[in-house]
């Protein structure tokens, strides 16, 4: 991480959280501060996947509506 690049904050947390977030951060051997952007950026990308899997889903169903209706449409010229 470029820390020229970055915007210092302060958050409050949990003590459990704290300490299981330091636990990860140890066995990562990383600080605390860079195992938080880790789990972040690890959430967002989850995110940004999981909507791109639910567009599709939508766009998939899109087309087979306008399949449906074509082909409804098509009967009843016949």
């Amino acid at each position: 991480m470029n820390t020229a690049e970055t915007i210092d904050t302060q958050i409050a947390l949990p003590i459990e959280l704290y300490q299981a977030i330091a636990q990860r951060a140890q066995v990562h051997g990383q600080s605390v501060s860079s195992e938080i952007v880790a789990l972040l950026l690890a959430s967002l990308v989850q995110d940004s996947a999981e909507l791109t899997e639910e567009f599709a889903a939508w766009e998939a169903a899109s087309d087979e509506d306008w399949l449906n209706l074509e082909a409804a449409l098509t009967s009843q010229e016949n």
